[in-house]
């Protein structure tokens, strides 16, 4: 957490640094595959933003009991992240913008599963309500870097409205997994299982990023 402050404070101070002016500020409010966005943007010249932004998004997800599995799914998907971004402007005749920057990664996917049906043991059957649960936990890098391109230059022309688009992705490194579990499904929870699912998930190393949204210039 003391990382993430000091991350924080550092690109306040590269917003707030030099000759103030509001015709160099802009902000924007997005949707996009981080969650609700928000970005604060600081004009460094004609060609050249950077911008500060937060993202925030919750998801529960029930599968319920369904045919022909074994196990019912309760996932929750805790999305967080901080961003310090940079994007160049390489026409003059449009908002063509090449992005580049860091991530600070908080996402935190939770995984539980519980058995729909009952299982043979040791020859003894038991009852599905007796077996236990299955909790993956998945980790990430904390600090990702990021590329992609996007449309729109928050502070460029006259103070008001704009559109801003952006499409790209952040190498989240392959996931760490850990695992827990209760009852008779206790040894499933081992090392051997962890690295299983990890190498399972190793296409997972670039989270993909599109958003869509509106800024403001002061």
């Amino acid at each position: 957490m003391k990382k993430l402050y000091a991350v924080i404070s550092l690109c306040t101070m590269i917003l707030l640094s030099g000759n103030l002016s509001a015709q160099d500020y802009a902000a924007s409010v997005k949707l996009s595959t981080l969650g609700v966005n928000l970005e604060v943007y600081r004009s460094l010249g004609p060609s050249f933003n950077v911008r500060l932004g937060g993202s925030m998004l919750s998801y529960t997800y029930q599968s319920g009991v369904q045919s022909g599995q074994d196990y019912e799914m309760d996932a929750k998907l805790n999305l967080s992240s901080v961003s310090l971004l940079g994007d160049w402007y390489p026409f003059e005749s449009t908002s063509l913008h090449v992005t580049g920057g860091a991530v600070v990664n908080l996402n935190k996917p939770v995984v539980t599963a519980k058995p729909t049906i009952s299982k043979m043991i040791g020859g003894d059957v038991y009852d599905k309500d007796n077996l236990g649960t299955i909790g993956i936990d998945l980790a990430f890098s904390k600090v990702a870097p990021y590329a992609g391109i996007g449309i729109g230059n928050p502070t460029a022309g006259d103070k008001g409205l704009g559109f801003v688009m952006d499409i790209g992705a952040y190498y989240q490194g392959s996931p760490k997994v850990s695992m827990t579990a209760t009852g008779l499904l206790e040894p499933s929870a081992s090392p051997e299982q962890e690295a299983i699912v990890e190498t399972n998930l190793n296409w997972f190393t670039f989270y993909p990023v599109v958003s869509l949204g509106l800024s403001y210039k002061f």
